[in-house]
């Protein structure tokens, strides 16, 4: 059966999916998890900074996503994960400029040879299964045309997120197409927001498998399909907090938190005023009296 049959994890998100995230997914019911997509240019460098990106020990379920564009780099990187992976991923979705304009993430939507030479680049180095994230297309929706292509270089799987290159993250995901493609397995992404979304597209698209990406930021109960009580949000984003806080020097890890500390209390009573303080969070201390402020004002409406 394939390694990732029936499940959900959290996708690869850059600025997003960094430990702190994947050990709260993980205690929340993600089957798996993947790193920060990481550059294959700096890995095969041996640049010092990129190892952080990489699993920790105690991490399992966990794959190791590389963006790029020279396929021996991708080779390179293969190799030095070796014993670092359970399976590598290959990203030709990301549609951000700086990276599009490198040749990588959606560009090679537009190269697709250069894309199928990558995938048999990697597959040559390791015995890890090797996937490839993609988007229907990059100016417009041509996914039965690059599915049939890569399926030359026999990835193990291939993730398709529903929008083009050209729409970003607007609109809404196309999530109809999946029955029409001669592949498998084949993960969905994109605007899987709630459990109807997770339903839908393993009961009525028999997707194999799927990622959550901006659904669950903020909403790590997506993944054990539970609704959180006020009291569970405050907890859990102060335990986020803290492994935040843990993992980097403290001025860094607020900053980071913030866009986490937004998506947690969005919907809740008074969280719109609230977040005017943001800006004057320095500290794990601040963000804790910010909570505590905001659950008080919640107390006092029951």
């Amino acid at each position: 059966m394939f390694f990732l049959k029936n499940k959900v994890g959290l996708a690869p998100l850059a600025d997003y999916s960094d430990y702190p995230f994947r050990k709260i997914a993980k205690e929340f019911g993600a089957d798996f998890t993947f790193t920060e997509m990481i550059s294959s240019d700096a890995l095969a460098q041996g640049i010092k900074k990129t190892y952080k990106y990489l699993p920790r020990e105690d991490e399992k379920n966990i794959g190791v996503q590389l963006f790029g564009h020279e396929p021996k780099n991708f080779s390179d990187s293969a190799r030095l994960l070796k014993d670092k992976a359970e399976w590598i991923d290959i990203n030709a979705g990301c549609p951000v400029k700086k990276v599009v304009r490198r040749g990588a993430g959606a560009a090679l939507l537009k190269d697709l040879e250069r894309l199928k030479e990558i995938i048999y680049a990697v597959k040559s180095q390791v015995d890890v299964p090797v996937g490839v994230k993609i988007r229907v297309g990059y100016e417009e929706n041509n996914v039965e045309n690059i599915v049939h292509s890569l399926n030359e270089s026999q990835p193990d799987y291939i993730i398709i997120h529903g929008r083009t290159r050209e729409e970003f993250y607007s609109g809404n995901a196309r999530k109809d197409y999946f029955k029409k493609l001669n592949f498998s397995p084949l993960g969905a992404s994109g605007d899987i927001f709630t459990q109807k979304d997770i339903d839908y597209y393993f009961n009525e698209q028999n997707v194999d498998f799927m990622v959550i990406a901006r659904g669950a930021i903020g909403n790590p109960w997506i993944f054990n399909n539970t609704a959180p009580t006020i009291g569970e949000i405050y907890e859990t984003t102060l335990k986020h907090l803290s492994l935040m806080v843990k993992e980097y020097e403290e001025v860094i890890a607020i900053n980071k938190f913030k866009k986490f500390l937004v998506a947690y209390t969005k919907g809740i009573y008074g969280a719109k005023e609230q977040r005017k303080k943001l800006s004057s969070l320095k500290s794990e201390k601040d963000v804790i009296e910010y909570m505590d402020e905001l659950m008080d004002k919640n107390k006092k409406r029951i």
